[in-house]
């Protein structure tokens, strides 16, 4: 509740007791009064009553019949509503005992409220006494329904103009509070953004002094803090184009490369590599110096990186005149085509330079089917490009290690991942996430094809079905599974379930995960999505459809493979993801000071938003130490699942989740 609404709740309660005392009291004030002055009137008339009856010529009167009698009380009476009046004579009067005259009455006010008001009726006596001789007795009795009346009609017109009254002053009460707490308002507004680190517009400054005081040091505050995040996130930046990008180029380095080639040997190691080797880089630098070689390199990596078309694509400058492609899941005809395709931007280009030098470039391409390391692949690597070499009329050469041949084209994977579906053929593995406090903040689910006895890993097929558009279908049948696991065991979980590049920019999928998310929103502290951070830099519109999708229903979502584009810092503060997995390649090979300060540095900066950070691919205890010092604060991998399965049989209790 803001500061307006309290103030103004509190002075609408104390108005309204106030009011309520007010009208209590004035009723009160008001009944007795009615009361004071019915009995003076009802005195009045009586006397007037008993000094017409006893005057001389009047005496006669007091012999006269029944209707004489009841003639003369309803004359005097006429002009007093519900007054009733009694004449009993002496016991030697001649004509009968009493005589009773009554007005008319006028039926009063609600019946609630002559309970409330309790009036009684009121009788007077006089006695009529004529030279000196007692005649009689005159009783006038007032009923109550009268003063009720004119009760009711003095409180129905007290209410409405007093409620009118405090509905007025209550109106103006608002007006005055919004205008003078307004800029307390918008301060604690700014205030809870500064804290969540959404740095806005600055305050305007309020007309009084204190006000303007406090917005003065909050903007200067949020200044501060706003000028030292994008400090930080520069030099994040700063210290990630130092180790890994080229800097004339503006694609990774060498280094960058060969922690990419790492991350996907360990992911699957199912893709193609290509090397690019162009000796016309080498002459123009030679011939034409530095600007022009660096201009030259610029539009290469440019052409090479816009001509393209194909997922998780990793491109870097392996030295000064050669570039390197990493493709994983891609198979041998399309790693041509894209060899095809550099070698006619290269043409081109070297037709714009005026250059006319032939066997000025050479491709090598190398299909990787089985498990290896960098070293091995970019020395085979090198013997491919050696072979392009040596054959000027036509300078592409593809090679394989002939091992493990890739088995199967992408419609026959997506046959067979629809084939899985329909026969249950899909196969899961949870491997636990801890947190710094050593408890398991969620269970990452794998995927497996089982077919027979041949059991294909997730790496092995989902570049495949990607390129064909089947991803969309495969995350619905994981989704849609483990829901209905999820409502089925309420020990379950949290798990975080992979969302391909396909569902991401599929607004039909969009809509589809709303409508199941909104029918499950008692699952939204069990359930976890993580979108892989080439979606955040390459589809930035359609990933936010589906993060505001999933952050609507409360879901929580993370990025995976986070720190593996070099704008990666760019989309932290639009997006807010509740986590970060990093990049398998800055998690390993800790010896390297230049990789533990840049590290360090993508992690503080998702740190000080408040952005849980978690490595990959931890292995052992040296690497958990390690770690816990960088800013992370989230681990999964082997010495993870190590730990759970030691405490699960230590403490001899059912684990939440089916055994690997």
């Amino acid at each position: 509740m803001t500061i307006i609404k309290s103030t103004f709740s509190w002075i609408t309660l104390c108005l309204t007791l106030l009011f309520l005392t007010l009208s209590t009291a004035h009723l009160y004030v008001l009944k007795t009064t009615i009361d004071h002055q019915a009995h003076s009137q009802l005195q009045q008339s009586l006397r007037t009553l008993e000094s017409w009856l006893t005057l001389p010529d009047h005496v006669n009167l007091l012999r006269a019949d029944s209707s004489s009698l009841t003639t003369i009380f309803t004359t005097q009476l006429r002009h007093t509503p519900g007054l009733s009046a009694e004449l009993r004579l002496s016991a030697h009067a001649e004509t009968p005992l009493h005589w009773v005259s009554r007005t008319d009455t006028v039926v009063t006010a609600q019946p609630w409220f002559t309970t409330v008001a309790d009036f009684q009726p009121l009788t007077v006596r006089e006695s009529l006494i004529y030279e000196g001789n007692p005649l009689g007795e005159l009783i006038f009795t007032l009923s109550p329904e009268t003063r009720e009346q004119l009760l009711w009609q003095e409180a129905v017109s007290f209410f409405i103009v007093a409620g009118g009254c405090s509905l007025m002053l209550m109106f103006l009460i608002f007006i005055v509070l919004n205008h003078k707490l307004r800029s307390i308002t918008t301060i604690a507004a700014q205030a809870n953004l500064v804290m969540n680190n959404q740095f806005k517009s600055l305050l305007p400054l309020p007309g009084d002094g204190e006000g303007r005081t406090i917005a003065r040091m909050l903007n200067h505050l949020a200044g501060q803090l706003e000028s030292n995040f994008k400090l930080q996130a520069k030099e994040a930046v700063k210290l990630k184009e130092q180790a890994y990008r080229d800097n004339v180029s503006g694609l990774g380095n060498r280094h960058y490369f060969i922690n990419q080639i790492n991350t996907w040997l360990a992911e699957s190691a199912k893709g193609g590599l290509l090397l690019l080797k162009s000796k016309l880089i080498d002459d123009i630098y030679r011939h034409r110096g530095f600007t022009e070689g660096d201009e030259f390199v610029r539009k290469l990596a440019e052409s090479i990186n816009s001509n393209i078309i194909h997922s998780e694509i990793t491109l870097a400058r392996l030295s000064y005149d050669e570039f390197a492609v990493l493709a994983p899941n891609i198979t041998s005809d399309k790693l041509t085509i894209i060899g095809e395709t550099l070698l006619g931007v290269h043409q081109e280009l070297q037709t714009a330079s005026g250059s006319e030098s032939p066997d000025s470039v050479h491709i090598g391409l190398l299909m990787a089917t089985h498990p290896g390391n960098a070293s091995q692949l970019l020395a085979q690597l090198d013997n491919v490009l050696a072979q392009a070499a040596r054959n000027p009329d036509h300078p592409l050469t593809l090679a394989n290690d002939n091992e493990h041949p890739i088995a199967f084209g992408k419609l026959q994977w997506k046959n067979l991942l629809l084939e899985a579906i329909d026969n249950d053929g899909i196969q899961y593995q949870y491997q636990p996430v801890a947190n710094e406090n050593k408890g398991i903040y969620h269970y990452e689910v794998f995927s497996a094809i089982q077919k027979g006895q041949q059991r294909y890993a997730a790496g092995q097929f989902l570049g495949a079905i990607e390129d064909v558009g089947s991803g969309v279908v495969f995350d619905r049948h994981v989704i849609a599974y483990h829901i209905n696991r999820l409502n089925a065991d309420s020990t379950l979980g949290p798990l975080a379930i992979n969302i391909t590049t396909n569902s991401v920019s599929d607004p039909a999928f969009i809509r589809w995960l709303s409508q199941i998310l909104e029918r499950n929103q008692r699952l939204a502290n069990r359930l976890f999505f993580e979108i892989p951070e080439t979606s955040f830099v390459r589809t930035p519109d359609a990933c936010s459809l589906l993060c505001s999708a999933i952050r609507f229903y409360k879901f929580r979502f993370g990025v995976d493979n986070y720190g593996r584009y070099f704008k990666s810092l760019d989309y932290l503060t639009e997006f807010r993801p509740d986590y970060v997995k990093i990049d398998f390649s800055y998690t390993h090979q800790l010896n390297d000071q230049q990789k533990i300060n840049l590290l360090s540095s993508i992690s503080r900066t998702a740190h000080s938003l408040n952005i849980l950070t978690i490595a990959t691919r931890v292995e052992t205890e040296t690497q958990l130490d390690r770690l816990s010092d960088l800013f992370v604060s989230g681990f999964q991998g082997y010495i993870i699942e190590t730990r759970q399965k030691q405490s699960r049989l230590n403490q001899t209790i059912r684990a939440p989740l089916p055994s690997y």
